[in-house]
């Protein structure tokens, strides 16, 4: 049977060098909140997809792990789900999303390409160069921002170019887990594809949008630069 599934498409793990939330902790703490999928969008590796779906498979949890990866390419940050390869750090915009785009033809499967963050200031963030450049969607609330104006000017990005808007908490710890999330109607769990191509196409919409709380964020910044 079909139904409305809450997702969290924005979620680091300790395979980050800035993720904090081991991928038990990650998984359970989706869980607990009552996720129905959470994609694993971790700084220049698979790994930690890699290890959320080993370790959901293994327990027979039942939550749905989005793979991805947040690649540094040489115009910013670029997020990509659906990728199974991974992506090489580095390469311009054009390139990286050109191989993502390969992949996802020749596996004949669902790539979703979305700009982070786009103009968060101090983040790799593109700004408006990832117009025109191919990608599916612009995540117009991200959490780990203290302020709105970042997010309202992609949302207005978004909106004025007819680029499909999506929502992720950015969580580098287990604790910011579905401090925003996106919805997806007509779908089972079981059904990846089928959850992908309804967010390529534009058929999401945004549902929690809260931010960071400050102490948290706070302690994030601090044991970052220990």
């Amino acid at each position: 049977m079909s139904s409305t599934l809450t997702l969290d498409l924005h979620v680091h793990t300790n395979y980050s060098y800035d993720g904090r939330g081991s991928i038990e902790e990650i998984v359970e703490r989706a869980i607990a909140k009552q996720l129905d999928g959470i994609g694993i969008c971790d700084h220049n590796t698979m790994d930690g997809s890699y290890a959320a779906r080993k370790y959901v498979a293994a327990n027979n949890l039942d939550l749905i792990i989005l793979p991805g990866i947040e690649v540094t390419t040489s115009n910013g940050h670029l997020m990509v789900l659906g990728i199974e390869e991974g992506l090489k750090e580095g390469l311009s915009l054009e390139e990286t999303i050109r191989r993502a785009r390969q992949e996802e033809k020749e596996k004949k499967s669902t790539v979703v390409i979305i700009a982070p963050h786009p103009f968060h200031p101090f983040r790799h963030s593109m700004g408006n160069s990832c117009l025109h450049s191919g990608i599916d969607a612009i995540e117009v609330f991200n959490s780990r921002y203290l302020f709105g104006a970042a997010n309202k000017r992609a949302r207005i990005m978004a909106a004025r170019n007819g680029i499909t808007a999506v929502a992720g908490s950015d969580a580098h710890s287990a604790d910011c887990i579905g401090l925003a999330t996106v919805e997806v109607d007509g779908v089972q769990r079981s059904e990846e594809e089928a959850i992908l191509k309804r967010i390529k196409e534009g058929e999401v919409r945004l549902t929690s949008c809260k931010r960071t709380p400050f102490w948290l964020y706070l302690s994030q910044l601090c044991k970052k630069k220990r």
